[in-house]
């Protein structure tokens, strides 16, 4: 049995060790003699009471840094001889959290589970006739025989014998407090050591901590992160909002991906109109716009004025206005508006001269001032190259190591930034991902700007109904594998080998081949990029409430290492 086991067996000691209390309780109350131990038990009581918070606290301590919340704490500490309690993943976190103290901590554990059980047999009982006198009068009942019989008067031996019990009784709680109270002062001792050594690792982690370079960077990183997932997810939204059109399924928004390290955000966005043939007219086809937060922002458009038309309708919050020269902003104050629904979003990007800022969106506390910019290449009647036609066999042109492991970067950090927006679904794949060319002919695709896509369908968009306990990370240890080498899971000889299928069949397929693969990732990418690969199919507890940090620490941190080490050694 493990010491963590253990840890938790202890938990089950103390209300047994209470239910001894009450029995003698019960056995004094019974002889008459409580009112001569009520000092004792109460006492003794309360001693147990202390020493099992204690130790609980102790517990907590040593648990929350571990990753775990109160609620599953709460979980752990009301099942003491549960199966979570013989968990692997419990027992590695623990020699983690501990280190070098781990030996001495679970010699401790042990003492205490051994001062336990002494105390339990301490404050045991196993008198026959004091048993029978304590027992229910219903099971006296059903004893009794069925005719009835006089009353037969106990002998004076056995009354003799009986008052001998319950005085035995009385003078070994009574005389016993020496030894009750040396085993407590060991539960003191035990519960004092625990938290000593609690106290001396966490001080030592926190210096290392404090000193170490890649610790602070993480904690940046997850700073810009966590900013950009919330302002990600509050744009998708404003713009679903903003559309108040009736073609707004055939509306696209391109967002570009990008590893954004800084808390200040600017979002480039290509909108497109991608209208069925039968359509012949379309106010507008393509507009790259930047999405950010702007103060003092000007625009020649004036601002919406409401009528009194019977078409307006009345909304708590407005999705989308253009705004005045000066724009004066209230923090949390919201007034009901009269918006027009016949103007939106559509409508605007359908005018001419659309060179300044052509309105403000927004959702919650958050407003993106929309401006147009030209960068990139209209694509009128091709399609954008996809991640998956540049792994491919078919792809004639060159795309080197290091854009590879650029873009293995950008898509880690990209998932970090998206996961459960309505930008990105749960599994993303490589045919999500486009490229678009400069609109320089002689620039080309530009294989560091990456761009996903999403609909806006006729239905409010919702989140995707996944939580964070629910997802997996294979897909992204797919992509990392196939841009590592440069080429597609399904064209390796591992892959084709196994039947195509379609579904749960061709994810575990994939999951099956891909994992054999990854093998050799170390002698072609490195420890580093292995390490990022290995976490994304084996490593990942997706339990943790804590997974944008671990995806940081165990796949973006060490592919940032991978790049710097490509500058340093300029190898394509």
């Amino acid at each position: 049995m493990s010491g963590i086991e253990i840890a938790g067996l202890i938990l089950g000691a103390f209300p047994l060790i209470i239910s001894g209390l009450e029995h003698w309780r019960d056995i004094a109350k019974v002889g008459g003699f409580f009112w001569r131990v009520r000092k004792e038990y109460t006492q003794c009581r309360e001693d147990v009471k202390f020493y099992e918070l204690c130790y609980k606290r102790n517990l907590q301590e040593l648990l929350l840094p571990m990753g775990y919340d109160a609620t599953e704490i709460n979980r752990l500490v009301g099942d003491p001889g549960g199966k979570d309690w013989s968990s692997k993943a419990l027992q590695k976190r623990l020699e983690g959290r501990l280190q070098e103290s781990y030996d001495l901590y679970m010699g401790v554990i042990h003492k205490m589970n051994e001062t336990a059980e002494e105390l339990k047999k301490e404050l045991s009982f196993d008198g026959a006739n004091i048993q029978s006198r304590l027992a229910p009068s219903q099971l006296q009942k059903q004893r009794r025989p069925s005719s009835p019989q006089p009353p037969t008067k106990p002998s004076k031996f056995a009354s003799a014998k009986s008052k001998w019990d319950y005085e035995t009784f009385r003078i070994r709680f009574s005389f016993n407090d020496p030894v009750r109270k040396a085993l407590f002062d060991q539960l003191k001792e035990c519960n004092g050591r625990l938290e000593k050594l609690l106290n001396t690792s966490d001080k030592v982690s926190a210096l290392q901590n404090a000193g170490s370079p890649n610790t602070k960077k993480t904690s940046a990183l997850e700073t810009a992160l966590k900013k950009a997932w919330k302002m990600s997810d509050h744009l998708f939204k404003a713009l679903s909002k903003a559309w108040q059109c009736s073609c707004q399924q055939y509306h696209f928004a391109n967002l570009r991906l990008e590893h954004r390290t800084l808390p200040e955000i600017c979002f480039e966005v290509i909108l497109m109109f991608a209208a069925p043939s039968s359509r012949v007219n379309t106010p507008w086809l393509w507009q790259e716009l930047q999405c950010r937060q702007m103060i003092g922002c000007s625009c020649p458009h004036k601002p919406m004025k409401p009528s009194p038309s019977p078409s307006l309708v009345r909304r708590k919050k407005v999705a989308f206005t253009t705004p005045a020269t000066t724009v004066v902003t209230v923090p949390k104050i919201e007034l009901d508006v009269l918006v027009d629904p016949s103007l939106g979003l559509c409508e605007l990007l359908g005018k001419d001269g659309n060179n300044q800022c052509i309105g403000i969106i927004g959702h919650d506390d958050e407003t993106y001032h929309l401006h147009p910019f030209t960068k990139r290449k209209r694509l009128n009647n091709s399609s954008p190259v996809t991640l998956d036609h540049i792994l491919s066999q078919n792809y004639e042109a060159h795309i080197t190591r290091r854009q590879r492991y650029s873009i293995a970067l950008l898509l880690a950090s990209s998932i970090a930034q998206l996961q459960f927006t309505g930008w990105i679904r749960p599994n993303l794949r490589k045919e999500d991902v486009f490229f678009y060319p400069c609109e320089n002919d002689d620039c080309g695709i530009t294989y560091l700007e990456p761009f996903i896509r999403q609909g806006f369908p006729l239905y409010d968009p919702t989140m995707p109904n996944t939580e964070a306990n629910d997802c997996n990370f294979f897909s992204l240890g797919i992509l990392l594998l196939e841009l590592c080498f440069g080429r597609r899971l399904e064209d390796h000889p591992l892959r084709q080998k196994h039947p195509i299928e379609a579904g749960g069949a061709k994810q575990a397929l994939d999951l099956m081949a891909a994992l054999k693969w990854s093998q050799c990732v170390d002698d072609e990418g490195g420890d580093d990029y292995a390490s990022a690969v290995k976490w994304c199919f084996t490593g990942a507890n997706h339990a943790q409430r804590s997974w944008r940090v671990e995806i940081i620490k165990n796949v973006i941190r060490p592919l940032e290492i991978c790049l710097e080490h490509f500058k340093t050694t300029a190898v394509s």
